[in-house]
């Protein structure tokens, strides 16, 4: 755990729900996230654990080879002088480039009005927007981030939450940052003790999640979405769920500083029932359908009395 009160501070440069720090830390910006206070009253929890899924939610995008923030665990005293467990943030945007949320591409490519959180809004935007460079590229980096938001159960990956670094004129698609509404940050320790004592409550509570997008004007449940993927879905699911190690992933959790027991044996198995139930039999299915079209398109072998 890093003592962030070691770093300077800095004007705050950071913009969204969470309350942010901006600091200088052994030369290098960072973004301070504290723990986001919980505005439902009927939750026991006074605040979220969102700094926890950001960095672990974080990590896991890197171990599966998408390239996401650099985020660190550690202490940092808010202006009310209390000294809490935060995550801090590495600015990927520092000597490279501006970030743009999608949603301010949205609006500067839809002139007649905003459509939504919808997956015809993100590829409006890819298809169109002048400034966006390698436009396959960013429409498939797109999609294996839905497959891993999917892993981590992520539902609220909306258009202020990813984005393009703007680099010399050009729009690439940036790290992948924001992941604080994933990996339970709601429950409680006792709620997930109580869930681990009862599989069947489990996998209502974590197979159920669903995406923020909506396809056709109908909202994606995740475990639905797999079962029948668009294309551009079901080539990102050949793409990505093989990067997927469960083994990196439960040694990632297992390191979290400050995370409780619970916590961590809870998380692993959210992660386990998601990538077992639903990405792992959509990658299974297509890999049998890609096996099918292979054996249907072979040439057939020819004997010699047909040469």
């Amino acid at each position: 755990m890093i003592d962030f009160d070691k770093g300077t501070e800095l004007a705050n440069r950071y913009g969204g729900s969470e309350v942010k720090t901006t600091i200088l830390y052994e030369n290098a910006v960072y973004m301070i996230k504290y723990p986001d206070p919980i505005r439902s009253k009927r939750n026991v929890l006074s605040y979220m654990n969102n700094q926890y899924s950001e960095h672990i939610g974080s990590q896991i995008f890197n171990a599966c080879g998408i390239v996401a923030q650099e985020t660190h665990l550690g202490y940092f005293t808010d202006v009310k002088g209390q000294r809490k467990i935060v995550v801090a943030c590495k600015d990927f945007t520092e000597g490279v480039g501006r970030l743009h949320e999608v949603s301010r591409l949205v609006n500067q490519t839809q002139v007649d009005g905003k459509k939504g959180t919808t997956i015809e809004s993100v590829q409006d935007v890819i298809k169109t927007h002048k400034l966006i460079a390698n436009r396959q590229e960013s429409w498939e980096k797109f999609w294996d981030m839905f497959v891993i938001d999917a892993l981590i159960g992520n539902k609220d990956r909306h258009l202020d939450n990813w984005g393009f670094l703007e680099i010399k004129g050009e729009l690439r698609f940036a790290p992948i940052y924001d992941c604080g509404s994933s990996l339970s940050a709601l429950l409680a320790d006792d709620k997930m003790a109580e869930l681990l004592e009862n599989p069947s409550a489990l996998k209502s509570e974590e197979y159920n999640h669903a995406s923020c997008y909506s396809l056709n004007g109908k909202r994606m449940l995740y475990h639905e979405i797999f079962k029948n993927p668009p294309i551009p879905l079901q080539n990102s699911i050949k793409r990505t769920v093989p990067k997927i190690d469960l083994g990196k992933i439960s040694n990632i959790i297992d390191e979290t500083p400050t995370l409780s027991d619970v916590r961590k044996e809870y998380l692993k198995s959210a992660i386990s029932l998601r990538y077992e139930q639903i990405l792992l039999p959509s990658f299974k299915k297509l890999s049998k359908e890609n096996v099918r079209v292979a054996t249907k398109t072979k040439p057939k072998k020819r004997n010699n009395h047909d040469r």
